[in-house]
């Protein structure tokens, strides 16, 4: 599912990003070359990143 429009970034890549060990959503971002555009997935994209880190075995299963 994508997640951010502006830079085309799916949910898959957030948790994989943080599953290499970014801790908050503007490091994965960062960690993929981009930074927040407009700013509406911002909610959601530290959501996604707060998950993985709390469930790290679904970054794996969810990344696919």
């Amino acid at each position: 599912m994508i997640i951010c429009s502006c830079n085309v970034i799916r949910a898959a890549d957030i948790r994989a990003a943080a599953g290499r060990g970014c801790r908050d959503a503007e490091a994965a971002y960062a960690a993929m070359g981009c930074e927040f555009e407009c700013g509406g997935c911002r909610e959601l994209a530290e959501e996604i990143v707060e998950q993985a880190l709390t469930n790290p075995d679904t970054v794996d299963q969810q990344a696919a």
